[in-house]
């Protein structure tokens, strides 16, 4: 861990004249820093409140880790009433893709499952009181909003070929009915969009593709698939955990900066720690709490949800530096960028990095923090490197 560094608002560095003007002309309304060792080698606007866009998933990821712990794993519980109908009751499972489904099938005929008739999805465990802050309800993968059951991030791909052929476009998923419907009306091409403009395709998506397993597993039986909770006398026949413990899907929110991930973490922190229906009331207390623990984080950082999407998110500079210093033993998780280790943050207006330079001794600290409608950010980390090698040389 590095040692906490000295901060205020005002610069305490010796970058040369020639270099501020640069950065002066670079940075209208954001910060940045840049540490070595013990030293700050550069630093503008420490104390100032700024949108971190994706940055945010650091501290995300971060309370997580420490909150839920790295084995961490989500589940899903799976009931049977007396008439062989099937209950799918989630928690929030950011990964319940093809595969594991699949997994399901073979786990539940093991069990002595032979026959079911009715697939009904058990969403109770999300009470979400209001839309994701910042999703802008367009059909892109990325727009997929928190679920308590979802099934490949409730999204579709698919190709349409030669006549209006529908196709699944993934080897480990199939085609599905509600595939093939959706695809009735799209020109020649691939497509993946999520399904969520209507309210009714999420639930059709995840009962068919566990339909399409339970009969690839021998599982047989016909009727409907809808929205019900577990009834009092259904039994509980399966715990299915995620494929996937908490820091393996770090490492995936990190590197794709997935916002649906991220999201169904932010609520699992809040969930496991008070008790469930998980609600963002919930997750936005867990997070005031563990962000408590340290003084300069709760005075510096509001996160309204887990994303970054919230334009009311908030950390300074000086704050993403002490984040990213708790976070050192999990620097591997970040995707490499630029010869560093950095997650990045785009919005319209906001454009960050923050992240680690690799060194013999540990990894040195840099956050660039813009909020301002030109995306300078290339051009500032690219001054900041040739302080950093500058310094890294012995040149003062």
């Amino acid at each position: 861990m590095h040692a906490a560094l000295p901060c205020s608002g005002a610069a305490r560095t010796a970058v040369d004249k020639p270099r501020q003007n640069q950065l002066r002309n670079l940075v209208k309304n954001g910060g940045y820093a840049l540490t070595r060792g013990d030293r700050m080698l550069a630093a503008h606007n420490l104390e100032q409140p700024l949108i971190p866009a994706s940055t945010a998933k650091l501290v995300t990821a971060l309370a997580a880790l420490d909150s839920l712990g790295p084995e961490y794993r989500f589940r899903t519980e799976i009931y049977l009433d007396e008439d062989n109908n099937l209950y799918l009751k989630g928690y929030g499972d950011p990964f319940l893709v093809s595969e594991e489904v699949a997994g399901i099938g073979e786990e539940l005929r093991t069990a002595g499952v032979v026959r079911i008739n009715d697939i009904y999805i058990d969403d109770s465990a999300y009470a979400l009181e209001a839309p994701l802050d910042g999703l802008d309800g367009s059909g892109n993968p990325y727009d997929v909003g928190p679920a308590a059951l979802a099934v490949n991030f409730n999204s579709v791909n698919l190709r349409v070929a030669g006549k209006g052929r529908v196709e699944s476009a993934e080897e480990q998923t199939p085609l599905l009915p509600l595939m093939v419907e959706l695809g009735r009306t799209l020109p020649p091409g691939r497509h993946q969009f999520n399904v969520t403009a209507n309210p009714a395709h999420p639930i059709l998506l995840a009962g068919q593709l566990f339909r399409h397993s339970l009969q690839q597993a021998g599982i047989y039986g016909e009727g409907e698939i809808g929205r019900r909770r577990v009834p009092a006398g259904a039994s509980l026949v399966l715990t299915h955990r995620c494929g996937r413990s908490l820091v393996e899907l770090a490492q995936n929110l990190l590197e794709f900066s997935n916002n649906f991930i991220a999201n169904q973490v932010f609520l699992a922190i809040g969930a496991e720690k008070f008790g469930y229906p998980a609600t963002w009331s919930k997750g936005r207390r867990a997070m005031d709490e563990y962000l408590g623990r340290d003084p300069l984080l709760a005075k510096e950082i509001h996160l309204e949800e887990g994303s970054g999407l919230s334009r009311r998110n908030r950390v300074t500079v000086r704050a993403m530096l002490r984040v990213l210093e708790l976070f050192g033993n999990y620097a591997g998780l970040l995707p490499e960028k630029h010869q560093c280790l950095l997650k990045s943050g785009t919005m319209i207006g906001v454009y960050a990095f923050a992240g680690y330079l690799p060194c013999p001794n540990g990894r040195d600290r840099l956050v660039i923090i813009l909020n301002q409608a030109r995306n300078r950010r290339d051009q500032v980390l690219a001054i900041l490197r040739d302080i950093y090698d500058e310094a890294a040389d012995g040149r003062p």
